[in-house]
């Protein structure tokens, strides 16, 4: 390849990257609904959160609200598809420069190694992913193994002067089926979810009187996760430690078999509009958090409890407010049942009269410390 044509060829290897990143992109969605694969923007999302400018932060919370997560998602799934691109681009150069046989699959191993061992890693799932499952880097490897054939399917638009005329023909309608097949499929994944997520039904005008407890299926949920965590309640237990002389480790029946107090709460997202839905009241019965803490014999330095939930939410609360506040719960029921898994099975912090971001779902641990330790929305700015 001359340098009077590397650049046509990186252009078209960038459009065909690009297609073929629009398929990876749809499988991998459709993976993550029947195979329980966890879609790479969403994974990454929590990072991305974690680094972003607070200005920009702000901006989504607040002007953009629930619609912020939209476009983070397709902000991220845009960079995946150019990334993919840009990896095309840079097969069609080296493909025509030294005429690799099967060139596209050598990058599509490039690609699923940089997914499988950076951004995997960096997303939380651990190498390859395998936090998630041992199937998670199979799976991979198999999207990118249809990454590699789309783009190979275009290694003769790199040589349009050997290419005969009806192969010519059939390039430009593959990628066309390919291209429509994958934003199709897109679109039906992702745009009743984002279609509900911008209009934001607490916007809607109310009908009737709302019911003086609100059924569970009804109760608003926020989250700052794409895929909230499913915990087994079998290996979980919630550790109480830091400034105390005996530790703690509860399983859930533990946690069950100690005194319980249920307590009708109103709670409300700090993100509720005047009028909105994002607000509900139900029965929470759980653990007083004043006498759990009491049993683990708190020292005189401990006089903040840190909290720390499965999805990596962090909350921290004052000794002070903690005793004088016997409301405060560390819950497992709700309206009679165990904790939905949208609403922090197995054990939540439940802290009446507060915005429900000071309540963390997924408890795993409580530690007391001398200090505030930062809860995850201050971390934000």
């Amino acid at each position: 390849m001359t340098k009077a044509n590397w650049r046509p060829a990186a252009f078209r290897g960038f459009l065909w990257g690009v297609l073929a990143g629009l398929a990876l992109v749809a499988l991998m969605y459709l993976a993550g609904s029947f195979l329980g694969l966890r879609p790479l923007p969403q994974a990454l999302s929590g990072p991305l959160l974690a680094i972003m400018p607070g200005f920009v932060f702000g901006f989504l919370i607040d002007t953009l609200q629930h619609a912020g997560k939209v476009v983070e998602e397709f902000g991220l799934i845009v960079a995946m598809v150019v990334g993919l691109g840009v990896l095309g681009a840079a097969w069609a150069v080296a493909s025509g420069r030294w005429r690799l046989a099967q060139s596209a699959l050598v990058f599509a191993g490039v690609g699923w190694l940089l997914v499988t061992a950076l951004l995997l890693p960096i997303s939380g799932v651990g190498f390859l992913g395998l936090n998630d499952g041992p199937t998670t880097p199979l799976v991979w490897g198999l999207l990118f193994a249809i990454y590699g054939v789309i783009l190979q399917m275009g290694s003769a638009s790199l040589l349009p002067d050997q290419a005969d005329p009806g192969r010519r023909r059939t390039l430009g309608a593959v990628p066309l089926a390919i291209g429509a097949m994958s934003l199709g499929v897109l679109a039906l994944r992702l745009l009743p979810d984002w279609y509900r997520a911008i209009v934001n039904p607490p916007e809607a005008a109310l009908s009737g009187v709302s019911p003086e407890i609100t059924p569970v299926a009804n109760f608003y949920v926020v989250s700052k996760n794409f895929s909230d965590p499913v915990v087994d309640a079998q290996g979980w237990s919630l550790s109480v430690g830091g400034a105390v002389d005996k530790p703690l480790k509860l399983s859930l029946a533990d946690l069950r078999a100690l005194p319980s107090s249920t307590e009708y709460v109103t709670m409300e997202c700090i993100s509720n509009n005047v009028g909105g839905e994002l607000m509900s009241t139900g029965g929470f019965t759980g653990v007083r958090l004043n006498e759990l803490l009491a049993m683990a014999s708190p020292r005189a330095g401990g006089t903040w409890a840190a909290f720390k939930a499965r999805d990596g939410y962090a909350e921290s609360l004052p000794m002070s407010l903690i005793r004088g506040a016997p409301e405060l719960l560390v819950a497992y029921n709700l309206d009679g049942a165990p904790l939905p898994e949208a609403h922090g099975f197995p054990a939540r912090i439940l802290l009446p009269g507060h915005y429900g971001m000071k309540g963390p779902k997924w408890l795993d641990s409580i530690e007391l410390v001398d200090h505030e330790s930062g809860g995850y929305w201050e971390a934000q700015g």
